[in-house]
């Protein structure tokens, strides 16, 4: 089923609507690392959230400086945190967006 874009064309991620899809790709291609771009990439919290529970590592890259108070970045913020919260490392292109990430993500 199609899902509601929220902001910016993207949606909330679902817990299980990729699983089947991406467990498939990452048994075939032999995958060990799921690596996740983005704190607005639904696909990319999904994935990174059932890496642990198939065996594999998981790593969050983030690029995105977005701010606190609008309630897109509330809600993605509360995302990112439980997503941070079980990934094997978290990659920041930089120290800016470290800064970002720590705050965003406690």
């Amino acid at each position: 089923a199609p899902r509601l874009p929220i902001y910016n064309g993207t949606t909330l991620p679902g817990l299980f609507g990729s699983a089947r899809l991406l467990r498939h790709v990452c048994i075939r291609e032999g995958i060990t690392v799921v690596h996740g771009h983005q704190a607005f990439s639904t696909l990319a919290h999904e994935a990174c959230l059932h890496a642990r529970s198939w065996g594999l590592k998981a790593v969050f890259t983030d690029h995105s400086l977005f701010g606190f108070s609008d309630v897109s970045s509330i809600l993605t913020n509360k995302l990112l945190k439980f997503t941070l919260s079980d990934v094997h490392a978290a990659v920041c292109v930089s120290k800016t967006s470290k800064e970002n990430t720590v705050l965003r993500a406690c």
